[in-house]
């Protein structure tokens, strides 16, 4: 299950416990521009697991 637009703490609770895999929102990030989120990927695979 993806949920779309989570914006905070208690709404991701709700679906962390509705198991909810994957989730998209605020919360997380707020838009950015394809090549921002390009070097943001670029910089988070480079990161220690």
């Amino acid at each position: 299950m993806v949920a779309e637009g989570v914006e905070t703490e208690a709404q991701r609770a709700l679906l962390q416990a509705a198991v909810c895999d994957y989730g998209q929102g605020y919360l997380f990030s707020r838009p950015v521009p394809a090549p921002q989120f390009n070097a943001l990927l670029a910089h988070r695979s480079h990161e220690p697991a």
